[in-house]
């Protein structure tokens, strides 16, 4: 997927105070939360497409992943 510049992502309140992320985390948490509001309710996107958004390599994307599902907060 390209980041069309009319796109945007939502980060509500409660995926800070409630589960606490910030930064990167808080970024790929709300892209995967986005995504999943669809009628699938699941992300289908790559890791590549997580790290285009985010601004960071693949590798820091996986990483986060680990650490969501880790979290519980993706499966």
């Amino acid at each position: 997927m390209k980041i069309n510049e009319r796109n945007f992502i939502t980060i509500e309140g409660w995926m800070r105070t409630d589960l606490n992320l910030s930064g990167n985390e808080l970024i790929v948490y709300a892209i995967i939360y986005g995504f999943s509001q669809n009628k699938q309710g699941e992300f289908t996107g790559s890791a590549q497409h997580l790290a285009d958004w985010v601004g960071c390599t693949r590798r820091t994307v996986m990483s986060i992943l680990n650490k969501l599902v880790e979290n519980n907060f993706i499966s």
